[in-house]
């Protein structure tokens, strides 16, 4: 598959200063803390009016809200705001038939403490409860109505009668190889779709039959990985797929740099994703390529990810501990 098609199918799908890293990694490698700030920098200026889109919007709200990073005066107040205008120029509709756009913009309101069933006027979490128009887009239309309708309190919100029915839908789609795919008829799962499947799977893990396929998505990203350390995603190399990995392992408290699963040649997950870090804080979506907003975005969350498991506080999606 062409870069062109593996980069229109991880925009389906998302809708999403140099130092010493203390562990395997070598010297080259930026240090987290600094990195990350760099970056929550680069996207402030980058991303200056968040919207309500995949791009220049959400993920970096996102992302900017879960981190311990310093937001710009009114930053998340000025999404809100392009969030409300967006709602009622279209009569409160962000999308007829694909539905991680609702999904996408209730992470967003979670994480900046926003009530989603009361956004200008509209419940944008109503949507969710769609079942056959959320499935309509496939595997990951489930996983991110899924991540959106529990963010707010798993534990309270994952026994809902339709999460109940996304999450047997989601496990009805596991391949044999223990991975998942964006595409129904694949006979091999796929790293991207892998990776965020296990993040959605989080408030689930105590049922022993959750349990067991979050073991086997993690096996499945072990021996998918190249010996370089990275991954290759639709015939092409690329940061998205490392972000997306680091992601999944930090909502499990798997330190994606440390646990030696995941080191090639004395580097781990996190060392590799910063081959594709730029001097501005950006992200490339090739190691050899310029900045990429896609790629900045994933790198962002898959950043703050990390340095949340780390510091031992909730994962990346359990937004209890929003703004």
């Amino acid at each position: 598959m062409n870069r062109l098609k593996q980069r229109g199918l991880t925009f389906l799908v998302l809708l999403t200063t140099a130092g010493m890293m203390t562990g395997c990694g070598g010297s080259s490698t930026p240090d987290l803390e600094k990195a990350l700030a760099k970056t929550a920098e680069y996207e402030q200026k980058t991303v200056t009016s968040p919207a309500s889109d995949s791009l220049g919007g959400e993920w970096t709200v996102i992302a900017l809200a879960r981190s311990g990073e310093k937001a710009e005066d009114n930053y998340f107040e000025k999404y809100r705001a392009n969030l409300e205008k967006k709602l009622k120029e279209q009569d409160g509709i962000l999308s007829e038939n694909k539905y991680t756009e609702y999904s996408r913009a209730v992470l967003a309101l979670c994480a900046i403490g926003e009530d989603p069933s009361e956004i200008g006027g509209y419940d944008i979490q109503k949507p969710l409860e769609d079942y056959e128009t959320v499935v309509s887009q496939g595997l990951n239309g489930a996983v991110f109505a899924l991540l959106a309708l529990n963010a707010q309190d798993p534990q309270a919100n994952k026994d809902g009668e339709v999460q109940k029915k996304y999450l047997d839908y989601i496990l009805e789609q596991e391949k044999s190889d223990g991975g998942f795919s964006l595409d129904d008829n694949a006979t091999e799962g796929d790293v991207d779709l892998t990776a965020m499947t296990l993040q959605c799977l989080e408030p689930y893990q105590e049922e022993e039959s959750v349990k067991d396929t979050i073991d086997r998505g993690v096996e499945f990203l072990v021996d998918a990985q190249d010996a370089d350390g990275g991954y290759t995603a639709y015939g092409d190399k690329s940061s998205e797929s490392v972000s997306q990995t680091i992601i999944a392992l930090s909502t499990y408290g798997i330190d994606c740099n440390e646990d030696e699963r995941f080191q090639k040649d004395g580097k781990g997950l996190y060392d590799t994703l910063m081959t594709y870090y730029q001097k501005d804080g950006s992200f490339s979506h090739t190691e050899d390529g310029d900045s990429d907003p896609m790629a900045t975005d994933q790198a962002f969350c898959a950043m703050v990810a990390y340095e949340r498991c780390q510091n031992k506080e909730n994962s990346f999606y359990n937004m209890t501990d929003h703004r």
